[in-house]
């Protein structure tokens, strides 16, 4: 019993988890910058693996918080999302190589706009939405980079990549720690 409440998602603080993801992408990020040809063929092979875990937690946090239901809709729509750009990427790595801007160009450009919606949906009940906001539109803007601005070289795609990862994983893990002790619930940064 006492292990169960320990993985409880509720007693488990989300900041915990904005800092490990906003880690993760700084890291990507800079990662990204040091080697671009080996960051691009990784992308490719981790990305699958990445996009499964996260619609996995999004989806264990929809299923065990019963506490904002205003928020369980657009996050269970967020975790479909997830897990089918992460099956789309594992079912066919040769592909997921050659059109690894597309895919995941166009995983960003949805996960943006469903973060900008559902921040503007839930302003009333949530105080950190101005931030999910924000999360939405550099998804969305980075999404439309790479889907529609032609970079030629994959050392192109991998520094986009790794600004975005620097950027994201720097707000996340700002406001981490700037949204430690509210109670509002952030989940729906993830």
């Amino acid at each position: 019993m006492y292990l169960a409440d320990m993985l409880s998602i509720n007693k488990f603080p989300t900041w915990c988890l904005l800092l490990a993801t906003g880690t993760i992408f700084f890291f990507v990020g800079i990662l990204s910058f040091l080697d671009p040809l080996n960051s691009y063929l990784k992308l490719v092979k981790f990305t699958g693996i990445a996009l499964l875990l996260n619609g996995g937690i999004l989806l264990s946090i929809v299923i065990a918080n019963t506490k904002y239901p205003k928020e369980k809709n657009w996050m269970q729509a967020e975790s479909i999302v997830h897990l089918f750009f992460g099956i789309l990427f594992l079912l066919d790595p040769l592909l997921a190589f050659i059109a690894l801007p597309y895919f995941i160009g166009s995983w960003m450009l949805v996960v943006g706009v469903l973060k900008s919606f559902a921040s503007v949906s839930l302003r009333h009940f949530i105080r950190g939405w101005p931030l999910i906001l924000l999360a939405g539109v550099i998804f969305a803007l980075f999404g439309v980079l790479l889907l529609f601005i032609p970079l030629p070289k994959a050392n192109d795609i991998t520094i986009l990549l790794g600004i975005f990862g620097v950027i994201m994983g720097s707000l996340y893990i700002v406001d981490s720690f700037r949204y430690r002790k509210m109670k509002d619930n952030l989940d729906m940064l993830l």
